[in-house]
């Protein structure tokens, strides 16, 4: 919890919307619970931070809310994974890979400022990891767990 104290402390410093839930009781949805082994770290951010967004709204942290269905207009959760579907056709491969990648990565910030980009879990290793479009599974790793990332992000290592 003292990373995350000090995240909201750097948010709140460097004019980031960020809003702390009043309780806890609020869960991620079965649907991200059953396809995800979730790090206690992650689950712990998304319980206590309600909305966390830069100034200009173009880079976000998906928390309980964004993880919720939305309609098919809205940009959802999982809407990189989605546009990678809708690319790869009909080649049954191709949808096979992607939607492997996915299962392995949870989108934890999104990101519109230059481009589609985003930060994922590798749910196996516990990584973080930076991808973009427009081969959105292809990354690199950027923190070796979610509190060395939000380290790196205090200072200034990783800029959202």
């Amino acid at each position: 919890m003292e990373k995350i104290t000090s995240f909201v402390n750097w948010a709140k410093d460097n004019g980031w919307n960020i809003t702390l839930k009043d309780s806890q009781t609020e869960n991620l949805p079965q649907e991200i619970l059953g396809r995800y082994n979730i790090p206690g770290e992650y689950k712990t951010f998304v319980q206590n931070i309600e909305v966390c967004t830069n100034a200009a709204e173009n880079v976000w942290f998906l928390c309980i809310e964004e993880y919720l269905p939305k309609s098919e207009d809205s940009f959802r959760w999982n809407e990189f994974e989605l546009i990678s579907l809708g690319a790869a056709d009909d080649d049954s491969e191709l949808i096979n890979d992607v939607k492997n990648y996915w299962d392995k990565h949870l989108p934890i910030i999104m990101s519109v400022k230059n481009g589609y980009e985003y930060y994922a879990i590798n749910i196996e290793s516990k990584e973080i990891v930076y991808g973009y479009e427009p081969e959105f599974e292809e990354n690199e790793t950027v923190g070796n767990n979610f509190e060395e990332f939000l380290e790196k992000i205090i200072r200034q290592e990783i800029k959202l």
